[in-house]
């Protein structure tokens, strides 16, 4: 199980920050898909990593900063109204890199966000070891109730947090040089009910977690063969798991080819599990392709059903996705201009589908400007989605303007 040097180094695998290149104005085809867009930011990067919608209509979005002075990262939190008027803004964090990557709304109208410190103090810091994690909880207006930090004298980090009589989230652990799985139960107020990690000898990182009928669906990639993990069949395989109320491993699955594969978002349907990933195996993307945004169907019991790919010949990143009433509806970026994708312009954009429950796809659109744009969050609204992500862009085709070297980018679809 692999070590990494910095805080972002799982974050660019678990997350896919690709190096940015130029694109042209948004089109008008894209432009007919809008209902508004927002840009929110300063002189440096600031990014959105996850958005949700609250009991009272309103949305929050978490991600990360680095407009400060001594251009640190900060925990990033911003509330919304449903015509996209900022509401509120608050940051949190140290003295070093801290950062949101994901949120969830809470059943008494508040919500809870999961974020990464490395900092050494300061409002947030790594209590433990290099980095941990912590847990935010407010109110719908963004009032802080409590913050709680966990980890070890290693190096953690998570991706996904859920509600269920309390919260869990699910991430990675690293603990003399082993990476494991890590899924953490709490309760109500924070405090740790059990802490469990699964895996291998290799590298093995969860990225979300889901509930199931007996317990928690977590699901990843995985680089081992042995351990928790019954077999591997080439660089990294997509890994999902079972686990039960109390944290013990029910079963265990692998799905991939010869190179890299992994599971980034998860969601429970009546009869199973419907997964969103990335593929850049051949055996699975085919030939002509790079990177494809992957969707699979596994049973309750963690086999693969059916999987679906979509995508061109270049780099397509998914990274949410969404059940609707008759299918599934999945965001991320795009940096192919051919295959399944049409309008896009000269870099990356904004790629959102929507497929039917057999996976075929039913329409797709791109949402760009003039340089650069990367999705990470999607979130349902009444009518339409909002995707969520950064955007270099300058142009005034795309309805506003990068304020440093990168702005939230919120886009709500009609």
């Amino acid at each position: 199980m692999g070590r990494f040097s910095s805080f972002w180094t799982l974050i660019i695998f678990g997350i896919f920050l690709i190096l940015l290149v130029f694109v042209s104005p948004l089109t008008r085809q894209s432009r007919e898909d809008v209902e508004w867009l927002k840009f929110i930011g300063r002189t440096s990067r600031d990014i959105a990593y996850d958005i949700a919608r609250l009991n009272d209509g309103s949305f929050v979005i978490a991600g990360w900063t680095g407009s400060k002075e001594d251009f640190d990262q900060d925990v990033l939190l911003l509330g919304m109204d449903k015509g996209g008027k900022l509401l509120w803004e608050k940051e949190f964090g140290g003295t070093g890199t801290d950062g949101a990557v994901s949120l969830t709304p809470a059943s008494d109208g508040g919500f809870v966000v999961l974020a990464l410190s490395d900092s050494d103090s300061g409002e947030l810091f790594a209590q433990f070891g290099e980095q941990d994690v912590w847990l935010l909880k407010f109110d719908n207006k963004g009032t802080l109730q409590w913050k709680k930090c966990y980890g070890t004298y290693g190096y953690e980090t998570a991706f996904d947090v859920i509600e269920d009589e309390g919260y869990i989230f699910a991430g990675s652990i690293n603990i003399d040089g082993q990476e494991d799985f890590w899924v953490v139960k709490v309760d109500k107020s924070g405090d740790v009910v059990w802490s469990r990690n699964f895996g291998g000898t290799d590298w093995d990182a969860a990225f979300s977690v889901a509930k199931s009928k007996n317990g928690y669906i977590v699901a990843g990639m995985s680089k081992s063969a042995d351990g928790d993990v019954k077999i591997n069949h080439g660089s990294a395989d997509m890994w999902i798991a079972e686990i039960s109320t109390d944290g013990r491993l029910l079963w265990e699955n692998a799905f991939g080819g010869s190179e890299w594969d992994q599971i980034v978002d998860l969601t429970a349907v009546e009869d199973g599990y419907i997964a969103a990933g990335v593929s850049w195996s051949e055996e699975i993307v085919g030939k002509e392709r790079k990177a494809d945004f992957v969707m699979i169907k596994f049973d309750i019991n963690g086999k693969v059903q059916f999987f679906r790919t979509y995508g061109g010949s270049s780099d397509d990143i998914v990274q949410k996705i969404l059940v609707t009433e008759d299918g599934y509806v999945l965001a991320g970026t795009s940096w192919s201009d051919d295959g399944d994708v049409a309008g896009k312009h000269k870099g990356s954009d904004y790629w959102l589908i929507k497929v039917d429950k057999d996976g075929e796809l039913i329409w797709q659109k791109c949402f760009g400007g003039d340089m650069d744009e990367v999705a990470y969050a999607l979130e349902n609204s009444k009518s339409g989605f909002l995707i969520g992500g950064i955007s270099y862009s300058y142009a005034a085709g795309i309805a506003g303007r990068s304020h440093g070297g990168g702005d939230v980018f919120i886009v709500k679809t009609k």
